[in-house]
């Protein structure tokens, strides 16, 4: 029944492109990286100035849209009532009422006698096919005698397309497509044709921006082949020096294992001798270490009577701070209530505030006009001292350049005459 109501769906919903746009995507908005988390500046350039429409035939061409998407919506909610279960019909029967009702079931009636025409491939299949259009144009027209049951059809479309209905599936892409369709149709009405100019210089500068940079991107991945294979040959250079030290090592490892035992022997004579030397030396910390300890005890004694008197204090200053905390919260209680009388006379005076700013409104709007006036001049006068600024750097420019060339002028002929004179001389 859906492919009934909703013939080649899947390629208009497919195939959609308006005003050369790229495919758009199954969320119902332009592809474009996920919106790359906030629009960037480029985009923003892009963007119309105006956000309303300003003449009558393009808010004309925005509310056909709008119609338009109702309708399908509606068409798709019928999905839902045309289901071949009386009960779905009879639940809302009461609020379509009677001559809402009797068309839906005809209009079903068609449906499944077109269904069954195309499973038995007779001749009646195109004549079916008017009628189910005349029948639908007829429901719509009965639902726009009835906004307000139409929108609590819309409404239920919306529940069942929450809930994953799966009728619903190829309507909600096409109303997805619709909505975004009536958003770049928007776009284009509210853009000038001064704004579509300067979109097409910006877009052909970022085409011409881009082809630069493949180039740029070719060159840099032959310098990065070349760098590559210069690298593999060093590698395998010092891959062959690596393999020379390894050998280089294993004779060194050889040779020091003579060393090694010698050393080993040499090294146990000398812990002997350190051991012997040792023991006297044993025997003398033990004694300084009795001294340390003694001298440990008198110093804990010390401490302990240090930590007596420092108890003391603590208890002293811990009673000062009750006594400052409860006098504090006796001075907080009285700066409470003069906070509370200082609030209430801030109340008035701050509905005294409103009324003088209310009063006050009109001289600020006149004052905003004149302020934006200077900053007009303003901008005006800082073009001008700009563009004289420009035109002084570029007589500058000349003038510098033009004694440069005298210069250099001067600088040549007496060269010329300098190799003269040196010529005579030889003569």
């Amino acid at each position: 029944m859906t492919d009934v109501l909703y013939p080649k769906l899947e390629a208009i919903g497919e195939n959609i492109s308006p005003f050369g746009h790229k495919k758009l995507g199954n969320t119902g908005r332009i592809d474009s990286g996920n919106s790359q988390q906030g629009v960037s500046a480029a985009l923003r350039i892009l963007e119309p100035t105006r956000k309303k429409l300003a003449t009558v035939e393009t808010q004309r061409i925005i509310e056909c849209l709008d119609d338009c998407i109702r309708r399908h919506e509606l068409c798709a909610a019928l999905l839902y009532i045309l289901i071949p279960k009386e009960e779905v019909l009879e639940k809302y029967s009461l609020a379509l009422g009677v001559e809402l009702t009797t068309a839906i079931k005809s209009h079903r009636t068609l449906c499944h006698m077109l269904e069954e025409s195309i499973e038995l491939q007779d001749d009646k299949t195109a004549s079916l096919h008017n009628q189910i259009n005349e029948s639908c144009k007829n429901i719509m027209r009965l639902f726009s005698q009835n906004p307000t049951i139409s929108t609590a059809i819309r409404g239920e479309y919306s529940q069942h397309l929450k809930k994953g209905y799966a009728p619903l599936a190829n309507t909600a892409k096409l109303i997805t497509n619709l909505i975004e369709l009536r958003a770049i149709m928007f776009e284009r009405l509210l853009t000038t044709p001064v704004e579509e100019t300067d979109r097409s210089k910006y877009l052909l500068q970022v085409s011409e921006r881009e082809k630069s940079n493949e180039t740029i991107i070719d060159k840099l991945q032959t310098q990065l082949d070349a760098a590559i294979d210069d690298k593999e040959q060093e590698l395998s250079k010092r891959n062959e020096t690596i393999r020379r030290l390894k050998n280089d090592l294993h004779q060194i490892e050889q040779f020091s294992e003579e060393h090694v035992r010698r050393t080993k022997t040499e090294a146990d004579k000398q812990q002997a001798a350190d051991s012997r030397s040792s023991d006297g030396k044993q025997s003398k910390l033990l004694t300084e270490m009795e001294q340390l300890q003694d001298q440990l005890n008198r110093m804990l004694q010390e401490n302990r009577e240090v930590e007596q008197a420092l108890r003391k204090r603590k208890y002293k200053i811990e009673t000062e701070v009750d006594n400052w905390i409860t006098k504090y919260d006796q001075d907080m209680g009285e700066k409470q209530d003069e906070y509370e009388q200082i609030d209430e006379v801030y109340t008035k005076e701050k509905k005294q505030l409103s009324e003088l700013e209310e009063k006050f409104q009109v001289l600020e709007e006149e004052y905003n006009k004149i302020m934006e006036e200077r900053r007009i001049a303003q901008a005006e006068k800082e073009a001008r001292e700009l563009e004289l600024a420009l035109m002084i750097k570029a007589a500058i420019t000349v003038q510098a350049f033009f004694r440069a060339y005298k210069v250099r002028k001067a600088l040549k002929s007496k060269a010329k005459k300098g190799g003269k004179g040196k010529g005579k001389k030889k003569k």
